[in-house]
């Protein structure tokens, strides 16, 4: 009877034993996936936002050379101000933008870098309401002296 009963509590604990490594199992291998931000690099953009819309200008600022050292001119502008407004829709793999009434010609030429013109703009942040642009004014042209650096802010 005693031999009787000692297998039969080893038999449970084993059994036990079983049920609590299927369990550990089970909650780590749901511990490793994950439902949060992903590992794509999108450039310090929210995935949620849209380049597309009307875009206000909040503020600019302009520096002397590409190191972005000396600031030569500041703005800022009140919300929502007419003073620069750039309508952006997407455009095959690319975008249109409408500054100020007048459609300008751009091209795609990285995942967030843009050509107008002779300016190239790079979009640093986006988010549903803000979006902030480095902007490099006269980029393509050969003669430095007409060369500026700015940063735009932008609300919608």
């Amino acid at each position: 009877m005693i031999i009787f009963f000692a297998n039969k509590v080893t038999n449970n604990m084993k059994t036990f034993r079983f049920i609590r490594v299927a369990l550990l199992t089970v909650l780590l291998s749901v511990s490793f996936s994950s439902c949060s931000k992903s590992d794509d690099d999108n450039g310090g953009s929210d995935t949620s936002a849209s380049i597309e819309g009307k875009w206000y200008l909040k503020s600019e600022k302009w520096f002397t050379d590409a190191s972005r050292k000396t600031v030569s001119s500041e703005k800022t502008y009140g919300d929502y101000a007419n003073e620069r407004i750039w309508v952006i829709q997407k455009s095959g793999d690319g975008i249109s933008l409408t500054e100020n009434g007048t459609e300008r010609s751009v091209t795609k030429i990285g995942n967030n870098d843009y050509k107008k013109n002779n300016d190239r703009f790079v979009v640093k942040s986006l988010t549903p309401n803000s979006l902030v642009v480095d902007y490099y004014d006269n980029y393509y042209k050969d003669d430095e002296s007409q060369k500026e650096y700015g940063v735009y802010t932008f609300m919608k």
